[in-house]
């Protein structure tokens, strides 16, 4: 946290607290994924405010394994403040990075609670349903006994395709069932 005093008020006590749980003085969540709250506070009776002092930046830094594990977009992880009695997004830049964390600035008008929050990202789910075919009939005629073969195709659960198509050559089915058949009739005829 850095910011440039408008007043000389000599020595200036500057709290930050992190906390377990949203604050007690806010009465909502910020609609995003939280990662942490804390309260900063700066001098006495209100001193760090737009009349006491100016360039106020905040600087944070979040775990990459929270943003992996809780999928958030890196490009959504903002710093929201609680002022009358309402979340603000501030304006909120990634300064650099290491193995474990992203590290953030966001300049804020005045000090009071805050939470790192971050959109996560939406799942699509694809299903592709495959089309039920209809049973097939086919009728053999053997001399003087006809006889009716009916076969249903496999049925198929539906699936989630991922990458690949499922690929079939159309007929192939129908060019099965045929071969089956005539061996089935060849055999009768022995």
């Amino acid at each position: 946290m850095s910011f440039d005093s408008k007043k000389t008020v000599g020595k200036t006590t500057t709290i930050a607290e992190q906390l377990k749980n949203k604050s007690t003085l806010v009465s909502g969540l910020p609609s995003d994924e939280i990662y942490k709250y804390f309260n900063l506070w700066v001098g006495n009776s209100g001193y760090g405010d737009s009349n006491s002092i100016e360039n106020p930046v905040i600087c944070f830094k979040v775990e990459k394994d929270w943003i992996k594990d809780k999928d958030v977009d890196q490009s959504s992880i903002t710093l929201n403040r609680y002022n009358d009695t309402k979340w603000n997004s501030l304006p909120t830049n990634l300064s650099r990075e290491d193995d474990t964390y992203l590290y953030f600035t966001a300049k804020t008008p005045g000090f009071s609670p805050f939470a790192i929050t971050g959109r996560v990202t939406a799942k699509e789910n694809v299903t592709e349903i495959l089309p039920e075919h209809d049973a097939q009939v086919f009728e053999q005629n053997n001399g003087s006994t006809g006889s009716k073969i009916k076969t249903e195709p496999e049925q198929t659960e539906n699936t989630v395709l991922h990458g690949k198509e499922n690929i079939s050559i159309p007929g192939f089915e129908m060019i099965y069932c045929v071969i089956g058949l005539l061996g089935a009739f060849q055999n009768k005829r022995r």
